[in-house]
């Protein structure tokens, strides 16, 4: 590409309330990145997966660095994010947040006006996620660690990375 390397998109992904929101948020203020978060705009504005894989393919022609999160909870949605971020020219990576479910209940319990309710809605989310395969090769960050140091762990793990794709 005109020796400039490829832009990368970057994909959280993690159980719910693990902290995905606030690192990409956080990352994408940063570094002035576009962020899309596919599970809000489909919960908020009803914007169905297909309209959601028009977006990102519109703002992918941006050519630079990109943060998605939501609606990539299985291996099947992660696969389509990265094979259409692919073909236009970007190299996807995988970020797992992980947080323990201690620190996962009490902030559900805070977002949950009932204890019950939150107990439900952690159950549902849980079905649906499929931990990332090993090809997958996912960065790890804590979603108990303070920003700066998510974001040193990631700039380390993309660096890395890099240097293992030269050799």
């Amino acid at each position: 590409m005109n020796g400039k390397s490829k832009p990368y998109a970057i994909l959280v992904f993690g159980a719910p309330m693990s902290g995905k929101t606030y690192f990409s948020e956080q990352f994408s203020e940063k570094f002035n990145a576009p962020y899309l978060n596919l599970s809000e705009l489909n919960e908020q504005y009803h914007v169905s997966r297909k309209v959601g894989l028009i977006l990102i393919s519109q703002i992918a022609k941006c050519k630079q660095t990109l943060i998605i999160e939501g609606a990539i909870d299985t291996e099947k949605q992660r696969n389509e994010v990265r094979d259409l971020l692919s073909k236009a020219g970007y190299t996807p990576v995988l970020i797992w947040i992980q947080t323990d479910l201690n620190a996962i209940k009490q902030r559900m319990r805070r977002k949950y006006k009932t204890l019950e309710e939150a107990k439900t809605a952690l159950a549902e989310s849980y079905q649906k996620i499929e931990a990332p395969a090993e090809h997958e090769n996912p960065l790890v960050i804590s979603g108990k660690h303070m920003f700066q140091t998510q974001c040193k762990n990631v700039l380390l793990g993309l660096s890395e990375r890099k240097i293992a794709t030269k050799k």
